[in-house]
């Protein structure tokens, strides 16, 4: 899953996940907020507009 999806599917998966560390919600970037599902990390672009980005291994991000 790459390119841009809806900020609607990730309210409703950020609503289903479990209070994992997976599921927190932090910032790369002053202005970007990332959530990460899974192993795939949604980047806020700008107003309703989301990225996704599937990484092989979350080791390097513990």
């Amino acid at each position: 899953m790459h390119g841009f999806v809806s900020y609607r599917f990730f309210k409703k998966a950020r609503s289903l996940r479990s209070d994992q560390a997976s599921g927190r919600a932090w910032s790369l970037h002053s202005d970007r907020a990332v959530y990460v599902l899974g192993r795939y990390v949604a980047t806020s672009l700008c107003a309703g507009c989301y990225a996704a980005t599937l990484f092989e291994s979350f080791s390097d991000f513990s």
